[in-house]
C-alpha cells in the first residue's frame, strides 16, 4: 500500500482492543502527518478521526466538515484534532476522499493548541 497524503480521508479498523471513550469500530479519519517526514516502509501514521456526534465535537479542538464531493461526506462532521494519533498503517484502508488544503492547515492548528504548541 503506498502511504497515504496528508488530508486523505482513510477508514480506520479499531475493532476488537479499544477501551471506553476510544474508538472502537471502522472510523474515517484524516491523515494530519507530513509523509515527506515518513518513509514509505514506516509501518504507522498520524491521523484525526472523524466523528458525526457533535457532542464530542469541542468547538477549540474540532473541524467542521460540510459534506463535498471531494471529502465523500453525506452529511457534517467533525475532525476531532484533540484525538490525534498514531495509527498502524495495517489499520488504515484508504478512500478516494480528501479534504481541503484549509482544513488541514486548520486541523495542524488546532492540534497544536490542544498539545500546547501555541
Amino acid at each position: 500500500m503506498s502511504r497515504p497524503t496528508a488530508g486523505s480521508i482513510v477508514v480506520v479498523d479499531w475493532r476488537g482492543d479499544s477501551r471506553p471513550q476510544e474508538p472502537g469500530r471502522l472510523r474515517p479519519a484524516v491523515v494530519v502527518e507530513d509523509h515527506e517526514l515518513f518513509p514509505e516502509e514506516y509501518p504507522n501514521m498520524l491521523v484525526v478521526p472523524l466523528t458525526r456526534d457533535e457532542g464530542l465535537a469541542h468547538r477549540s479542538f474540532a473541524e467542521q466538515i460540510e459534506p463535498t464531493v471531494d471529502n465523500g461526506a453525506d452529511t457534517t462532521c467533525w475532525a476531532l484534532a484533540h484525538h490525534v494519533t498514531s495509527v498502524s498503517l495495517r489499520r488504515v484502508n484508504l478512500t478516494a476522499s480528501r479534504i481541503t488544503a484549509e482544513q488541514l492547515s486548520s486541523i495542524r492548528r488546532r492540534i497544536m493548541v490542544a498539545v500546547g504548541a501555541v
